[in-house]
Order: C-alpha cells, then structure tokens, then sequence
C-alpha cells in the first residue's frame, strides 16, 4: 500500500493535469464556464425553500441556508461516484497505451469535483453573510472535515469505478442508488425528525454526519436554541460513538476501494 501511495505521489503532474481536462471538459464550449458551479445550487435552493417552505411548509427557519450546508457536500460526494462510475472506460485508451497509476483517474475525478465544491462554498458564504450568520466561528473546522470526505469520496469512487470495468450495469445502477441515497440522508429535512429509534442507524451513513457536521459549524451557529445536545463552544456535536463509527467507516470504505481498485486494475487493459 505505501509503495503504492509512493507512486501516486511520482505521478502528482499527471494527477492534475487530468484534474484540470476534467475541468476543462466539463464547462468546454459554456458562456458562462465555471460560474454555472455557483449557479447550480443557488437554482436548487430556489427551487427546494419554495417547495418545502411555502407548499408543504415544513416550518424550518431560513430553510435556504438549511437546504445548502447539507446540499452542496452531498453534491460533491453524488457527482464524484456518477461522473467516476464510467472513467475507466471512458479512458480507455489512456489505460492501454501508458503505464502509470490508473487510480489517478477516478482521483482525478474527485479532485475536479472538489474544485467545483470548493466554488460552490462561495455561494454558501455569501448566503451566510445575507442572513447574518456568523460561519467563521467555526471554519477552522471547515478544512479536517472536508479532508475526511474527501477520502470517503474517494473510496466509493475507486470502489465503483473499479466495479464498473467488469459490471457495466453498475454505472446505470448507481444513479438509482445516488438518489435513494438523497432521500436516506436528512438533506431536505432535519435529523430530528426523524423517528428516535431510526436515528441511530441513520448516522450510521457517513453522509448524514457529514450533513451534520455542516450544519453544526455553519447553521446551528445562529439558532443553537434548536440544538438538544451542546458542547462547551456552544453547538451541536454528535455522539462521539457516532464520529468514531463515521471515521471508521469512511477510512474502511476509502481502503477497501483501494484495494479492490488495485486487484482489478491488472484487468482493465484486457476489459475496456
């Protein structure tokens, strides 16, 4: 595994240079390029605050700023395993014709993502900053929580993409499990409510605590008379159980698709 990471690291140069294509690509031929990165979710918080502030009514409190501290890392987890499901493939000829780390591919995929994820943060502040929230109390804990998931991002991507090159169906079938995976993961509503018995196994995905952690540090901070746990600094921390299990989930999750990321890898020549 060290020799492993040692080579990735010998083909950084390689690593963003597909980062920056995957960038490239994405926006080639748009007006707009790179602002459609904040534009996406200031559109889907528009389109969600009417839907469950004035339709249905749920009665959360600025539900905008509610709806995207959870939305937009979920988005990036969402887009890096769709977009990632197909890389291999979608690569072929790289993987047949150069010899080098084909991990960097899916990470390449990560890492483009986090760029447009790091964008769309903006777009999170300046809403903070309309409703008065005071989010830098806490954005020192911004950069360890983003590290986390980046490398539970990146286990679930290697897992998939690797998959893929032998199941084509998986790259259909995770887009089906991205959305359940939505639902399952209390972006659109609170935690709290859902029913007690069910919250403890609803923590149990690492998403929902990453949804929570981001509302801690950014949403909690106005209305922390919302919060039934608090800690010395004053907002809500989950169990610690919860962020044992979270932490050992997602570095399982992270080394279990290194590892079959590499049994496959031999194959890929022969499969794509």
């Amino acid at each position: 595994m060290i020799s492993n990471f040692k080579k990735l690291f010998a083909y950084r140069e390689l690593l963003f240079s597909l980062t920056k294509k995957e960038l490239k690509v994405k926006y080639r031929g748009s007006v707009l390029g790179f602002f459609w990165s904040l534009l996406n979710p200031v559109l889907i918080m528009l389109v969600y605050s009417f839907v469950f502030t004035i339709v249905l009514r749920q009665g959360i409190k600025e539900f905008a700023v509610f709806l995207l501290c959870a939305l937009l890392p979920f988005n990036f987890f969402q887009n890096s395993v769709n977009y990632g499901a197909g890389c291999v493939i979608a690569n072929a000829n790289l993987v047949k014709k150069i010899y080098f780390p084909k991990e960097i591919i899916p990470l390449s995929i990560v890492l483009s993502n986090l760029v447009n994820f790091l964008l769309e943060l903006v777009v999170l502040f300046v809403v903070l900053s309309i409703f008065k929230y005071k989010f830098y109390t806490y954005l020192y804990l911004l950069p360890l929580i983003i590290v986390i998931e980046v490398f539970f991002v990146s286990g679930v991507t290697l897992l998939v993409s690797s998959l893929n090159v032998l199941f084509r169906d998986l790259q259909h079938l995770v887009t089906i499990l991205m959305m359940v995976w939505f639902f399952g993961t209390p972006i659109i509503y609170p935690l709290a409510n859902v029913p007690e018995r069910f919250q403890f196994w609803m923590q149990l995905n690492p998403m929902a605590v990453f949804a929570t952690f981001y509302r801690d540090i950014f949403y909690y901070v106005k209305f922390r008379d919302f919060v039934k746990y608090q800690d010395n600094f004053g907002f809500y921390i989950p169990d610690y159980r919860i962020i044992l299990i979270c932490l050992g989930i997602t570095f399982g999750v992270f080394f279990l698709g290194y590892f079959v990321f590499k049994k496959i890898e031999p194959r890929f020549a022969e499969e794509v």
